[in-house]
């Protein structure tokens, strides 16, 4: 049995095979599972990437029917049930693929650059590196309106990531940073969430919803 992705869904399928007969083969690009609910933390600097990562390799130690093989899925064919790593190639009787998901940019790939997302440890660094790089700017930026401009941040989607962020980033602003920037007062940045949707955290109890609009 061939799993693809160590995320929630592939390691706890893998784990679910645990002390059966099934020898199970865990592929993915990366050696270590990340606990993706808290990126937004490492995007604003109070966690490592260290402090939500574990490697796969440890967290699957002690399972004597798995293996874990750190390489990228290029290929498949499941009429024949192979799978390609490059020039590797893999048969497998079951097949699951628990690869993840990406974002989406609705046909316009052009705003990536812009807008990056928040899926990956690389995500979360270069998210932290815009946020404390916008504030270095704005320190000696004269024209208010720039200055304006540099300190509003634009969270797009407003389900569980984006709420944590948009408040993570607020924070940030509020109360971590407060004492770094000498030209800065707290309450000059702006945190703007937006969502196609009617209401913040779409699918979860408008009392919920309604208290973390509150909280914001």
């Amino acid at each position: 049995m061939v799993v693809i992705g160590g995320g929630f869904g592939g390691l706890e399928t893998v784990r679910r095979l645990s002390g059966t007969n099934a020898e199970v083969l865990l592929i993915d690009q990366r050696n270590h599972h990340l606990f993706q609910p808290l990126l937004y933390q490492v995007a604003t600097g109070s966690l490592s990437p260290a402090n939500i990562s574990a490697p796969l390799r440890s967290a699957l130690r002690r399972q004597q029917n798995c293996s874990v093989m750190l390489a990228e899925v290029t290929g498949l064919e499941p009429n024949k049930r192979l799978l390609w790593c490059r020039d590797t190639r893999i048969e497998y009787d079951l097949l699951v693929v628990a690869a993840g998901a990406s974002h989406s940019y609705f046909g316009h790939s052009e705003w990536q650059d812009l807008a990056p997302g928040l899926k990956t440890v690389d995500d979360a660094l270069e998210m932290r590196k815009r946020i404390l790089l916008a504030y270095e700017r704005a320190e000696w930026e004269r024209d208010c309106e720039r200055r304006k401009e540099l300190l509003t941040f634009v969270v797009v989607g407003a389900g569980p990531t984006g709420v944590e962020l948009a408040g993570a980033i607020a924070e940030l602003a509020k109360n971590s940073l407060r004492h770094d920037f000498r030209n800065l007062l707290p309450g000059t940045a702006e945190v703007i969430l937006i969502d196609a949707g009617p209401t913040i955290l779409p699918g979860y109890p408008k009392k919920l919803a309604a208290r973390a609009r509150r909280h914001l």
